[in-house]
């Protein structure tokens, strides 16, 4: 079958990650590595659905992951006999395997899956094998299974999430510019909400006006369900919008998230009908403060450290309570996963590393109003990314 792969990057970053990711491999001391998380897959070949039996029937175990040697050969891809089109159109790999076994009516038992992946790796039995044991798929019951047959191919399997996060925690040029472009439709949302909402709007109203906004601009739904929370405190922004009404009480958290080809960005801001009060305005005037403190002390190259004392004080100083900052790292996700990297920060850490060049988090400053924005630690200083204001906004 002869299909031209449709991704979202070049061939020649698809080659330069694979490189770092063997040598993340070497220095693990792992020979092989079996990849089933799935922005893991999508990263290193561009491959992603919108199913992957992470919660299925039993009798439909999670049945695909990406096989590479550290020096040995190209990667391949395992997956269902009838997903190969949907393989050789969203990856970069030549090599996709198929279970014989399956088609559009049938799916591969667990035993069936499990003695085809076995198959694959008998000419490296006996070797290191690297594991994503923090990854969501595949379930612990088929873990077992897994890890009983490469117990019988007397290999040693090795957890590689660290490493291989981390291998990813620094984006490319390419990448940033994907992100970019997810912050600009999360921006669109927003101003949709504001420009067409009412006090008569329910939350989930609000979220199908942000949902349209934002795919207008060019981006696509987030991994994590996108909120819209009515006259709640901030700690209510994980639960799940639903038929309250906005104007039910004095501010509107829109807490959003776009992304495209998987590529996250971040952007929440206070929203009110009205003018907002002079409280209100004094808190959201120290959250904003925080990000001056960003922008000072968050340079490449300085220790972490510096930045979160500065922080700590500045919040210290206010005099507005429940206040705090932080972040966690910001790229590539894809559903069911509801995580994007493996680095986080924030006014509780005691660490002495430094900041380094294309890390990109998001940047929460918050006490009861909350602002996000997304970040990129770039060379001449940090840049944010949000072309909103950092004030309550208000409906128009």
């Amino acid at each position: 079958m002869s299909i031209d792969a449709d991704l979202p990057f070049t061939r020649d970053e698809y080659a330069d990650r694979l490189r770092r990711l063997r040598a993340a491999m070497a220095s693990a001391d792992v020979s092989v590595a079996v990849l089933t998380a799935p922005d893991t897959m999508a990263w290193l070949t561009g491959y992603r659905s919108r199913w992957y039996r992470q919660h299925t029937s039993t009798s439909m175990p999670p049945a695909q992951c990406v096989v590479l040697h550290v020096e040995e050969g190209a990667p391949f891809l395992i997956e269902a006999g009838y997903h190969e089109e949907l393989a050789r159109t969203t990856t970069v790999l030549d090599d996709i395997r198929t279970l014989s076994t399956t088609d559009e009516t049938r799916e591969s038992t667990l035993g069936e899956y499990v003695a085809f992946l076995a198959e694959q790796l008998r000419p490296w039995a006996g070797s290191r094998v690297g594991m994503e044991r923090w990854s969501c798929i595949p379930s612990p019951a088929v873990a077992d299974v897994v890890d009983e047959m490469l117990d019988g191919l007397g290999c040693r399997v090795v957890d590689v999430t660290l490493p291989f996060r981390g291998v990813r925690r620094l984006k490319s040029p390419a990448e940033i510019g994907k992100i970019e472009a997810a912050q600009r439709a999360a921006d669109a949302g927003i101003r949709a909400i504001l420009s067409e909402a009412t006090p008569e709007t329910t939350e989930l109203e609000a979220w199908g006006l942000y949902s349209l906004g934002m795919v207008r601009a060019g981006g696509e739904p987030a991994v994590l369900h996108e909120t819209v929370a009515a006259g709640s405190s901030v700690s209510a922004l994980h639960r799940l919008s639903g038929h309250t009404r906005l104007g039910s009480g004095p501010v509107v958290h829109p807490d959003m998230a776009s992304a495209v080809d998987g590529y996250h960005a971040r952007a929440t801001r206070p929203l009110m009908f009205g003018a907002p009060s002079a409280e209100h305005r004094r808190e959201v005037a120290v959250a904003a403060g925080a990000y001056d403190i960003l922008a000072e002390h968050g340079r490449v190259g300085a220790p972490w450290r510096v930045l979160l004392d500065a922080l700590r004080r500045h919040f210290a100083d206010s005099g507005v309570d429940g206040s705090g900052a932080g972040g966690y790292e910001l790229g590539l996700s894809v559903a069911p996963t509801d995580w994007v990297g493996e680095f986080c920060w924030s006014l509780g850490d005691d660490r002495d590393d430094v900041i380094e060049a294309g890390l990109v988090t998001n940047f929460e400053s918050w006490n009861s109003l909350i602002l996000v924005d997304t970040v990129v630690f770039e060379q001449d200083g940090p840049r944010f990314l949000s072309s909103l204001p950092r004030e309550i906004l208000e409906f128009s």
